[in-house]
């Protein structure tokens, strides 16, 4: 017989229930919502990406700022006023566009593509994955036309669920009279049969390992570091158990247990030889996921500096990998956004970008703390050329 005594039961979601299956969408929407690491990677990463708007060409919103720093616009000379014509801000606003893009991102980076449907009142927009399409409709040369969706909701503050279900038509650009509605969003370039490409493929088996290594250190850094074996005595009843038990829950610094030996023979404390080595493992397989992502470690695990004249050479250079990171996956996305654009407002978009102020600092690259002989004559020279 063995008993437990003041057990620390505490396990995420994550590991108690095994999410760890890369195949199935259902555990890679959990991780994504409830691991730390996957969720600064998807999730942070792409709302980072749209704290503004993107700048569009022609210019969709000729009444906003688009420098978004009130120093360049001290520093830029006057522009001539916009003539593009259009100005999407207030269906924009309503709408939710930056919601609906950045969802489009999250979907499309975790399950390889994601479906855009537009609606002509409210909700105005859908996203759709694997959490909602059971059929995927393709013609003769396999190309997918079309998908069947269904899902349902619960009306909060009420007690009923609602059952929905839609055809989609994709959008498709080669058809002269296309009633698409919905658009189709690959990340990337799927292999094979996929889609797209899964965005997290290559960092999953790593963020897996991770994930019980953090376990181990919060089991030994715990109450419960290590075990106490307690070797009972021949005379021991079940009530003394339970004695024992009810002492082992609120012992502590300023207390004790007394036992007679026909209760308790002795208290064997059971610890980890080397504690400390899964701690060096951590930050070891930490690097190599940073560095699978193409991101600075700090950016998932501590604050970072933004490049400038203080941030010195380090910062400028994460600040710099992060910039070509959301440069890149920004990119997998543009024709998707001028393609939505187009279906929305009927407005052809010439090229859209995302704003992103650390390009802004690029100038300060050689401050004066990394390049002694970078003086004030330099510095007005990088910003007249910039």
């Amino acid at each position: 017989m063995i008993d437990k005594f003041g057990i620390y039961t505490y396990k995420s979601d994550l590991i108690w229930f095994g999410v760890e299956n890369f195949q199935n969408w259902k555990h890679r929407e959990l991780t994504v919502k409830k691991d730390f690491l996957t969720n600064s990677y998807i999730t942070k990463l792409d709302a980072e990406i749209f704290a503004e708007r993107p700048i569009f060409t022609p210019n969709i919103f000729p009444m906003e700022e688009t420098t978004g720093s009130e120093d360049l616009e001290e520093e830029t000379e006057e522009t001539e006023p916009d003539d593009s014509g259009y100005d999407v801000s207030s269906d924009w606003e309503l709408e939710k566009w930056d919601d609906l893009l950045k969802r489009m991102f999250d979907d499309a980076r975790t399950h390889s593509f994601c479906v855009v449907q537009l609606y002509n009142k409210a909700p105005w927009w859908k996203v759709f994955t694997w959490r909602e399409i059971d059929k995927i409709n393709y013609d003769k040369n396999d190309n997918p036309i079309g998908c069947h969706v269904q899902w349902d909701k619960e009306l909060i503050g009420s007690d009923q669920w609602r059952s929905h279900e839609e055809n989609l038509s994709f959008y498709r650009s080669e058809r002269l009279n296309n009633d698409g509605t919905a658009l189709l969003v690959p990340f990337g370039v799927g292999k094979g049969d996929d889609l797209g490409e899964y965005d997290l493929e290559p960092l999953w088996d790593l963020n897996m390992y991770i994930r019980y290594m953090m376990l181990d250190i919060v089991n030994n850094s715990a109450k419960t570091s290590g075990f106490y074996h307690y070797v009972y005595g021949d005379g021991i009843g079940d009530a003394q158990k339970q004695d024992l038990l009810d002492a082992s829950d609120i012992v502590g610094t300023g207390q004790a247990i007394g036992a007679t030996e026909q209760t308790l023979k002795e208290i064997r404390a059971i610890f980890p030889a080397k504690p400390e080595f899964t701690a060096l493992a951590l930050d070891e397989a930490l690097r190599l996921y940073a560095g699978i992502a193409r991101l600075p470690l700090a950016f998932f695990i501590g604050e970072r500096e933004a490049g400038g004249f203080n941030s010195g050479t380090a910062g400028y250079m994460d600040e710099d990998k992060i910039t070509k990171k959301k440069k890149y996956i920004f990119g997998q996305f543009v024709n998707a956004i001028k393609k939505l654009i187009e279906m929305r407002w009927g407005i052809i978009i010439e090229d859209v970008v995302p704003f992103i102020q650390a390009e802004f600092d690029t100038i300060e690259l050689n401050t004066e703390q990394n390049n002694p002989n970078f003086n004030d004559n330099n510095k007005n020279e990088v910003k007249d050329n910039a």
